[in-house]
């Protein structure tokens, strides 16, 4: 009778600890969740700045092929070029501009020794008495005032270079403040991208690291899983043999030590052994796992069993998801990293095409400009034609107006221009020459219409005479 009782005891208390361990669980899936979303934040935050990384990285590259392209490195000579140029000309300028005040400073200390000599003169002259010391004053005033307006022409003429020169110097100093300027602009940049590259790169190696190191765990766990699912295995095969063992036993005994039943009781007293047997399995499989764990921890006490697993377990099941989440991580690090590669062969096949059109472009350009030049000799060879045929009509067009003595002529001599035929003034030829010609036209008609009528009108002999008493047309 004692076995059974003991056997519902078992049960309830195993019962008992199922529903405490799922309690147990349960408060362990919400604490999870609340880590995990505790967590969220951070790797959101994690993954703006690898993208804002990224977005970086591919400024930064740009900016390197950018600098690093055809057209920035001539610029980047020319600027040089102007640059040695303008240092040459600021050093040129300036010696110039030391010798013009080395020059004034001798022209102020001549013209200050002249003003002390005038000023000792004019005071000798005013105590002196006669009149031969006043005009040897006078011409040595004269003098002195002479030398004094060529000094004075001399410095003012250093002075107005002086000033040019001062322009020029402003000039160029804020030309080469803005060269500097950009030039330290442009190494700041630099600066700039080399120390962000250097903290990506550093990043990445950490990230690496960190990956390896993360790995190399991963499979010291695997290991020990394995090793430790083996030793559980070869643990279970030897208590089953042993359970298998003591069954046969008991049956042995059991079947020697008792007396003959019927069929029907055997057959109750069968199943019945064989579920006490199956409890028996059952509980000895419990105790086992319970003594092996005990054994395997080194501890007695089950609440402390209990909560070693609960500790492992969930340092398990956070390192699981730290693992996981590295993986994702590293999968997304290394697809990004695809992505950068396939953008900057894309980059730089674009750049290629845009040079080969480029050099399409300037082929074409340059065989547009062999013809147009052809043109243009062509064009200035026609014109050249053109002009002599125009000099050479231009100079018939005079000889034939001073021949017919034009009426624009006195005109041309009372405004002062010259009488050579010009493209300005050959109009004004041609219409008095068509004027000339219009007029000559009408005395050649008037003249042949005076030859027609002399030859119409009778001879003299034939007039009729006048009567004497008729008066003369001027005595009325």
């Amino acid at each position: 009778m004692s076995g059974p009782s003991d056997d519902m005891e078992m049960e309830k208390m195993a019962e008992d600890e199922l529903s405490k361990l799922q309690r147990q669980f349960r408060v362990m899936e919400v604490d999870r969740a609340t880590v995990m979303s505790s967590v969220r934040p951070t790797l959101r935050v994690q993954r703006n700045l690898i993208g804002t990384l990224s977005s970086q990285l591919d400024n930064i590259m740009t900016q390197l092929r950018l600098t690093k392209s055809a057209a920035n490195m001539v610029h980047n000579a020319r600027t040089r070029e102007k640059l040695i140029v303008l240092l040459k000309d600021h050093e040129r300028y300036s010696s110039e501009v030391r010798e013009h005040r080395s020059n004034i400073t001798e022209l102020d200390f001549l013209l200050k020794q002249v003003q002390k000599e005038i000023k000792q003169l004019r005071s000798k002259g005013t105590g002196m008495e006669g009149t031969t010391d006043a005009l040897n004053n006078q011409t040595i005033i004269s003098q002195l005032e002479n030398r004094l307006n060529t000094a004075m022409t001399k410095f003012n003429s250093v002075n107005s270079e002086n000033y040019n020169m001062r322009l020029q110097i402003d000039r160029l100093l804020r030309d080469r403040q803005f060269f500097n300027n950009v030039w330290k602009g442009q190494v700041r940049r630099l600066m700039e991208g080399k120390s962000q590259i250097l903290d990506l790169v550093e990043q990445a190696i950490s990230t690496y690291d960190q990956r390896e190191e993360w790995c190399s765990k991963l499979d010291a766990l695997k290991e020990k899983a394995a090793v430790d699912y083996r030793k559980h295995c070869l643990e279970v095969r030897e208590l089953q043999r042993q359970l298998d063992h003591s069954l046969k036993l008991e049956e042995f005994l059991r079947t020697k030590g008792t007396v003959r039943l019927t069929a029907a009781d055997a057959k109750a007293e069968a199943k019945k052994l064989e579920q006490q047997e199956m409890e028996m399995r059952t509980y000895n499989n419990y105790v086992n796992i319970l003594d092996t764990l005990k054994e395997y921890m080194g501890e007695e006490d089950v609440e402390k069993l209990m909560q070693e697993f609960t500790r492992r377990e969930e340092e398990n099941y956070a390192l699981f998801n730290y693992i996981n989440e590295v993986n994702s991580e590293l999968k997304n690090l290394s697809d990004n990293v695809k992505k950068l590669k396939a953008s900057i062969a894309d980059e730089h096949a674009k750049h290629q095409a845009k040079l080969c059109k480029q050099q399409d472009s300037i082929e074409a350009l340059r065989t547009t400009l062999e013809e147009k030049k052809l043109c243009k000799e062509q064009l200035e060879a026609t014109c050249a034609k053109t002009k002599i045929v125009l000099d050479g009509l231009l100079g018939q067009i005079q000889k034939i107006a001073l021949s017919s003595q034009c009426d624009s002529l006195p005109v041309l001599k009372l405004l002062g221009q010259s009488m050579e035929v010009n493209a300005t003034n050959a109009r004004l030829y041609i219409k008095s020459l068509e004027k000339k010609i219009v007029e000559t036209v009408e005395v050649i008609r008037m003249e042949d219409k005076l030859s027609e009528a002399k030859e119409r009108t009778p001879p003299t002999s034939r007039r009729r005479r006048r009567p004497p008493h008729s008066p003369s047309p001027r005595n009325q």
